[in-house]
């Protein structure tokens, strides 16, 4: 496979089908890249370390998905010598569009890589994830599952206020939203806190306020900005200000 000179979204899965030779059947293949098409809509903040080297430029994964959970523990970190460089990019984040530009199944590791550009908001970025510990189309399916939607995340809740609905779809913050609806704008807070004050229950997030460093082969991107607030202040599971400070706890969904 080409190594795309932008950041690529890379899956790596195990699949059970395979020839005597080791090599993944044909209608497999065809089935996974019949499920990859269209618009896809992340479930989860995707960072991906980009990097240069004497022969060119690459991507590397860091965000890993199995049928049971995912992985997304990167943090940004920049390293570099006189011939070799590699940093972190946040440029997906969770709810942003992205579409198939190619793929390659690696039979000799049971795995696949595929390349997925950025579209509309997300129009040239594209990031690098590793599905793992896939033996079946169905583990796929639950992997994929995890990691991606099929529309914005917002229109699988009927139950949600239009208002709320058009806010996250503006990546705007509005007072009242849930955690699951601040979720959807910002992704996973960088640390957080959790306590109880005046017989409220308090959630502190604090939010991640940079990209990192996008490498290219003759320079870097960087910089960018996020847009978010520093911090922001849950009360009884409600979004009430964006001024507050936190540290890293056991971070859920489960209980908004």
């Amino acid at each position: 496979m080409r190594h795309l000179t932008r950041i690529a979204l890379v899956v790596v899965l195990a699949l059970p089908v395979a020839t005597a030779e080791g090599k993944l059947d044909k209608s497999v293949r065809k089935q996974i890249k019949s499920a990859l098409q269209g618009t896809l809509y992340l479930r989860m903040d995707a960072p991906c370390a980009t990097g240069r080297h004497s022969f060119g430029t690459y991507v590397r994964p860091l965000v890993e998905v199995s049928p049971e959970g995912s992985n997304t523990e990167a943090e940004n970190e920049v390293n570099a010598s006189w011939w070799h460089a590699d940093s972190t990019y946040w440029g997906i984040r969770i709810n942003d569009p992205v579409e198939l530009d190619e793929f390659e199944m690696e039979p000799e590791e049971n795995a696949l890589e595929i390349e997925l550009a950025g579209v509309g908001p997300a129009e040239d970025n594209s990031t690098v994830v590793r599905f793992v510990d896939i033996h079946s189309f169905e583990d796929f399916q639950a992997a994929f599952d995890r990691t991606f939607a099929r529309a914005p995340l917002q229109d699988e809740h009927d139950d949600w206020p239009a208002e709320t609905k058009q806010a996250i779809a503006d990546r705007r913050l509005v007072n009242g939203m849930g955690k699951r609806q601040v979720f959807y704008v910002t992704g996973a807070p960088e640390s957080f806190e959790k306590k109880t004050e005046d017989g409220k229950e308090v959630e502190i997030w604090n939010l991640r306020q940079n990209k990192g460093m996008k490498l290219g082969f003759f320079g870097a991107k960087m910089g960018e900005t996020t847009g978010l607030p520093a911090t922001i202040r849950f009360e009884d599971g409600q979004l009430v200000d964006a001024a507050a400070t936190g540290t890293r706890s056991n971070f859920s969904l489960d209980d908004d």
